[in-house]
């Protein structure tokens, strides 16, 4: 595949994903972001999925973490902070690996 198809290609899944998203079609989203991630870093598909995955998990875990820290509750929004940069630790392990 040459740089302009590959180009083409990770643009369609990233509008993929966030047209998914934003009709809250998670399962596709996830979809979309493994094959962009998949391409994008030359990992099997499976493995891009485990990744997308993982930060999904991420976001939760920031999400909770911002509602301690409106709430002036520092001490549970470290937990979450903590959650989520573990989380998403694992997920650049997985793209960063040798598959």
């Amino acid at each position: 595949m040459d740089s302009l198809e590959k180009a083409r290609l990770l643009a369609s899944y990233e509008v993929g994903w966030w047209k998914a998203h934003h009709h809250k079609d998670f399962n596709r989203a996830v979809d979309m972001m493994a094959k962009e991630y998949a391409l994008q870093f030359g990992i099997p598909y499976e493995q891009a999925k485990k990744a997308v995955e993982l930060r999904v998990e991420a976001a939760k875990m920031h999400d909770k973490a911002e509602e301690y820290e409106d709430k002036k509750d520092r001490a549970n929004a470290n937990i979450y902070w903590k959650k989520a940069e573990d989380l998403l630790r694992q997920h650049f392990e997985l793209i960063v690996s040798d598959s």
